[in-house]
């Protein structure tokens, strides 16, 4: 029996060194290098866009130039012209002074001071002036019957051109109603509403948009002529047509 003690003391020796000095294989020590430094991303120099991308020839204006990569003292170039007014912004935003140039399309160039530079391929479009507005289509004057509202056969001549002109000229129409001071003041305003709209009717059926048509009715508060009469009242039945853009 001592024997079989004295032969196992080692065994028991070497169990519980082991088990004293060995981890299983998930409780190993494990190594934080909190010092590792990451790379910052590296910036492309590249220009995204420049606002306006439109303008007039031969006008100057003021554009921003938008990208990434931009330094400080940046140049920019459109087409083969390098601009004088360059404000930098920011890495991302150049304010630029663009010169009076041709009708084109011109490349967007930005060339930092390390000579590295990126371009738009036609980036910035300059168009003609457009032309100026003509003069609005001229003022139309019809004439009515004692108590009408009927446009006359001889009016519709003058009313013909008159929506032609507007048509082609995108221009709002007025058309004023007015009465000689015969009749109450209610029963002018009505009666010159009437003619107001009996023009406007016409009008809008010689393909004038309801829309660019105002009728109103001033009566007999703003008359022609001052005077009384056949003449003067007959100066004063009428509607007054007028074009603006």
């Amino acid at each position: 029996m001592k024997r079989s003690l004295l032969l196992l003391s080692p065994l028991l020796l070497t169990l519980a060194t082991g088990a004293k000095g060995c981890k299983p294989k998930d409780q190993q020590d494990v190594v934080v290098d909190d010092q590792i430094d990451i790379a910052p991303p590296s910036v492309t120099l590249q220009v995204a866009g420049i606002e306006p991308g439109y303008g007039t020839a031969n006008r100057s204006f003021s554009a921003e130039v938008f990208g990434s990569g931009f330094a400080r003292g940046a140049q920019v170039q459109i087409g083969s012209s390098t601009l004088n007014g360059v404000t930098f912004i920011g890495e991302s935003v150049l304010d630029v002074a663009i010169p009076p140039l041709a009708v084109g399309s011109y490349d967007v160039t930005v060339i930092n001071p390390d000579g590295k530079r990126a371009s738009l391929r036609n980036g910035l479009r300059l168009q003609e002036a457009a032309p100026p507005a003509g003069p609005p289509c001229p003022a139309v004057t019809v004439y009515f019957d004692f108590d009408s509202y009927t446009v006359k056969p001889e009016s519709r001549t003058q009313l013909d051109s008159f929506a032609a002109c507007v048509r082609n000229a995108d221009a709002q129409v007025r058309v004023e109603g007015h009465c000689d001071d015969r009749g109450t003041t209610e029963y002018n305003l009505a009666l010159g509403q009437r003619r107001a709209d009996a023009v406007n009717r016409y009008m809008t059926g010689l393909g004038v948009p309801k829309t660019r048509v105002q009728a109103v009715s001033y009566g007999e508060e703003r008359p022609a002529s001052t005077g009384s009469g056949d003449d003067a009242w007959a100066k004063n039945r009428r509607a007054e047509i007028s074009a603006s853009r």
